[in-house]
């Protein structure tokens, strides 16, 4: 089931972004809150566990080496176990460069010196190791900064009121981490599947918002209606009065369980986080196909109405995180989308490519040859010719792995 877990991060990671950009408009005309929740019973009793045993500089150790680790993994383009052995190897020289900001004590002064950090960081192991162009490292190094630095300014300020009154204690820095270190996993899994292309999360803001932007949305409802009125025209009288009977009981029977769901998420003090695992469900839905449904309306509606008490009662506040809520989400409209029993049919040239990619994942690896000459073969439209001399294969030979691609599609 999870075998493609690959594109749920993916999908989670478009969404989240696509969250944040809307909380932080909310945020700017005064119409969003979702502030930190320093008095949540759960995170007083991690700070309390944290405190009696000693283990909040642990904590702040292990971060401080993800931080470190995923930046400049990132940068250098490198995942290997000698990122990770080098990072441990330079943590002396890290909590150092931490100590000296604790001396300074200058928000706009510690910043620039730990930006430097971990150019120096990046420099010493492409050094070493990675021997990147010097001109591209620089590239890299100022890309993955100014992503960082965007998404850091815009987090601190959807979450924190006010940047003076604030003490950032452990509870404060535990809340903050939580989200950060999520979106750090679930980013640099990605970049490395996506072979590190470091624009991944401009690609990530374009793909969504020509998914979701309202032009295109009333376009595809327009083009819909529009087939739907012909075919509506087609039937007989019986079979019109059939379709406006079934479609009104359909929507009535939706608003009831959309409206069970939010009053059981109120009863529950989950409103809001409700909200975004409906979103989350409702924006991922065309990202794995169709969601599976029950045959039963009545088995539908308590299954349905289950799982959502379920999620509701798991995830964690806003104020704790956002990103959890959404995982949820995306995570119930990947799993449904299993139970949908799918026919695949075989590759051909000028299909879309996210149907291509869709189909081919399903039999062979994305970093194969084989994935790339029928990428190439059939979404480039490259000749057979042309991808023998490219990839060592007789013309037959280039023949034979598509045939036997599409043999594997068609036994799916």
């Amino acid at each position: 089931m999870f075998k493609d877990y690959k594109k749920y991060l993916e999908t989670s990671l478009k969404v989240y972004l696509f969250v944040l950009v809307i909380i932080f408009i909310l945020k700017i005309v005064g119409l969003g809150d979702f502030q930190l929740e320093l008095n949540n019973p759960i995170i007083l009793k991690i700070n309390e566990i944290f405190q009696t045993y000693k283990i909040v500089d642990l904590y702040y150790i292990i971060t401080l080496y993800l931080y470190s680790f995923f930046i400049t993994s990132i940068v250098c383009v490198d995942n290997s176990k000698k990122m990770g052995i080098y990072i441990l190897f330079m943590m002396p020289v890290i909590f150092f460069a931490k100590y000296l900001d604790g001396i300074i004590n200058n928000t706009l002064i510690v910043a620039g010196m730990d930006i430097l950090f971990l150019f120096i960081l990046s420099f010493i192991f492409n050094l070493k190791f990675s021997r990147m162009k010097f001109k591209k490292l620089i590239i890299n190094f100022i890309k993955v900064i100014l992503l960082n630095t965007i998404f850091q300014v815009i987090s601190m300020y959807t979450r924190v009121s006010s940047y003076n009154t604030l003490d950032y204690g452990f509870i404060v820095n535990f809340i903050l981490d939580f989200d950060y270190i999520l979106l750090l996993i679930i980013y640099h899994k990605i970049y490395f599947y996506k072979g590190g292309v470091l624009c991944y999360l401009t690609e990530v803001g374009s793909s969504l918002q020509n998914k979701i932007s309202l032009k295109k949305l009333l376009q595809r409802l327009q083009k819909n209606l529009q087939n739907s009125k012909e075919e509506f025209k087609n039937k007989n009288k019986e079979e019109r009065l059939s379709i406006v009977i079934y479609t009104i009981l359909s929507l009535i029977w939706n608003v009831l369980s959309l409206i069970i769901i939010l009053i059981m998420a109120k009863l529950n003090n989950a409103f809001v986080e409700c909200l975004f695992i409906l979103t989350s469900f409702w924006l991922s839905k065309s990202s794995f196909g169709k969601p599976f449904h029950f045959d039963s309306m009545a088995i539908c509606f308590v299954v349905s109405n289950l799982t959502y008490y379920i999620l509701i009662r798991v995830t964690t506040p806003l104020g704790i995180s956002i990103i959890i809520p959404i995982l949820l989400g995306v995570g119930l409209s990947y799993v449904t989308s299993k139970f949908v029993k799918k026919t695949y049919k075989p590759l051909y040239r000028g299909m879309p490519k996210d149907l291509f990619e869709e189909t081919i994942l399903q039999v062979v690896d994305k970093d194969s040859d084989k994935y790339n000459i029928c990428y190439e073969f059939y979404i480039e439209k490259k000749s057979d010719l042309s991808l023998s001399y490219k990839y060592n294969y007789t013309v037959s030979g280039i023949r034979k792995i598509k045939d036997r691609i599409n043999d594997k599609i068609k036994r799916l």
